[in-house]
């Protein structure tokens, strides 16, 4: 498993030149959250924002954290996991 979130953040960090900007915050808190559910999608596509909502209520704290302190997501993303989760 290890390996696999090394070749993750391999794979995001090559990626910053993709349509959308990805933060190195959000490359840190959500490589493994990438890897286990969502790395059949290319690193700044909405097919990849989509399977990240799609799986939000399984992300770790510290993808939500750094997805919640980016820009990375929308308010409506934010208002739908606090309301999932009651924070």
């Amino acid at each position: 498993m290890a390996r696999v979130a090394v070749l993750a953040a391999v794979a995001l960090a090559l990626s910053t030149a993709e349509c959308w900007a990805v933060s190195q915050a959000v490359k840190e808190g959500c490589s493994a959250d990438y890897a286990s559910y969502c790395s059949k999608y290319k690193v700044g596509t909405e097919a990849l924002r989509s399977c990240m909502r799609a799986h939000r209520s399984t992300l770790t704290d510290a993808c939500i954290k750094a997805l919640g302190n980016s820009s990375e997501v929308t308010a409506e993303d934010i208002r739908q996991y606090k309301a999932e989760h009651r924070k």
